[in-house]
């Protein structure tokens, strides 16, 4: 053979072998699941705040158990696609308002409106209390009402939270987590 038809012939095997180099690698596979659900209501609520998560941060014991608490933290739960001019609340009137009602299973046995720290092993003697905007503690299990912007298609309702020591004794290190639930009612 001559060494054209040699170098010919090895650039053919070799591209018809490469070829097995570049195929697919099973990279593995999944499932997505979608959820959600079609509402009677006049805003629907962000969902990213249908499970809402509010890091309250690393504080020093020491800190809580000299001023009482930690410093709160910002949050908000968010509404959107919202449609209040052709709301209507049963009365037909248009929508202006929203009752928000934070409650809890778990809350301290000195305070029925202070969240209990339900982290196993976690720091002892402190709990989680809840504030609306302007700083003043929620009352869980009590409606606070929100004026909504009427021609507003997204709502903004502003809480905050921070770390409390419940009683005398001194807050202990460790972990704090607690759970409110939120419910909406439109006026």
């Amino acid at each position: 053979m001559k060494s054209g038809n040699k170098a010919l012939l090895a650039l053919a095997i070799a591209a018809l072998t490469s070829s097995y180099a570049f195929a697919d690698v099973d990279g593995g596979g999944g499932k997505i699941t979608f959820t959600g659900s079609v509402i009677n209501a006049p805003c629907a609520i962000e969902p990213d705040d249908i499970d809402k998560q509010v890091m309250l941060g690393e504080v020093p014991a020491s800190y809580i158990n000299t001023n009482g608490h930690s410093d709160a933290v910002d949050s908000s739960l968010h509404l959107i696609n919202c449609d209040l001019p052709n709301s209507d609340n049963g009365s037909g009137v248009a929508v202006t308002k929203v009752d928000v009602t934070f409650s809890s299973d778990s809350v301290t046995t000195d305070d029925s409106s202070l969240l209990s720290n339900t982290f196993a092993g976690g720091a002892n003697n402190v709990g989680v209390r809840l504030l609306d905007s302007s700083s003043t503690a929620i009352t869980l299990g009590t409606a606070k009402t929100v004026d909504l912007i009427p021609d507003s298609s997204t709502q903004i309702l502003p809480f905050k939270a921070y770390m409390e020591k419940i009683g005398t004794s001194d807050v202990t290190v460790g972990a704090v987590a607690a759970t409110a639930t939120y419910k909406l009612t439109y006026k």
